[in-house]
């Protein structure tokens, strides 16, 4: 096998990328992930190649003060030599010092970071509602329009402590499904819905957050959804907990840099993603 190369994914390598991801995650629906990532100025993929194969992927979306690192993924049939770790390296390297990088690991993955100097946060937990979760409506709450994005960028930024405007504005125009909660006439709270998932979603009490999850539960398409709910945020567990929404698996929330954490994460109470945070 010819030396491996760490490099910037072309842009008509992102089929291949996605094959590799789907065999490393047995997943075959990273291809909206790889195509926004691709289109967002503020991230970067980086692929490890070999005898003319990609071999592994990584993404970094760098938003200013804070960075997340995702899709980390090897061939099923390259793993064991080392290329998770060269790959990971590579699309760290051009990461100013001074950011605060976020990731959500494997078990597995886990103590590949360690080595990197990451530390435990909290866990993100991964539960899947097969339809509607219920909850008391609050007042307040309307879809959201592209003329929300500002207003909603701005809370967002707020809590998870940098500004996601391209990655929140992205998501927002693949599927134009979220709604916004407003008192006083200053955003509140409000949350995005995807065909398989619910997230992101920040409020600023449970009661809110609780009345988001419901109504984007019942938004099309009907099926099942996955929510993903930091660990901190306890009081949303415990309320999908109550309605039978049951846990498939945590991750790791692990930070590199900073002496803190830079999000609230008591306020999120659904992740957008695993590279979006």
């Amino acid at each position: 096998m010819s030396d491996p190369i760490c490099r910037r994914m072309r842009p008509e390598e992102a089929e291949a990328l996605v094959a590799l991801l789907a065999a490393a995650y047995g997943n075959p629906r990273f291809g909206p992930t790889v195509a926004r990532l691709s289109r967002m100025p503020n991230a970067a993929i980086h692929v490890l190649e070999a005898d003319g194969a990609l071999c592994a992927g990584a993404a970094v979306v760098d938003y200013g003060r804070v960075a997340y690192l995702g899709i980390v993924g090897t061939d099923p049939a390259m793993q064991g030599r080392g290329f998770g770790r060269r790959i990971v390296e590579a699309a760290l390297a051009p990461v100013p010092a001074d950011r605060v990088i976020l990731l959500d690991a494997s078990p597995s993955g886990a103590p590949l970071y360690e080595t990197l100097g990451f530390v435990d946060v909290d866990a993100s937990v991964v539960l899947e509602a097969q339809g509607p979760v219920e909850a008391p409506p609050v007042p307040g709450v309307v879809p959201m329009t592209e003329a929300n994005l500002p207003a909603v960028a701005a809370y967002d930024a707020a809590v998870f402590g940098a500004d996601r405007t391209a990655g929140l504005a992205a998501l927002f125009r693949e599927h134009p499904a979220g709604l916004v909660c407003r008192r006083d006439g200053r955003v509140a709270g409000y949350g995005l819905r995807h065909p398989d998932r619910i997230g992101p979603v920040l409020a600023e009490d449970q009661e809110i957050a609780a009345a988001l999850v419901a109504a984007l539960s019942v938004l099309a398409p009907a099926g099942p959804m996955t929510i993903t709910v930091p660990s901190s945020h306890t009081p949303m567990l415990d309320h999908l907990r109550r309605r039978g929404v049951p846990e498939l698996r945590r991750l790791r929330h692990m930070r590199r840099g900073g002496d803190r954490h830079p999000s609230d994460r008591g306020r999120i109470a659904a992740m957008a993603s695993f590279h979006l945070g």
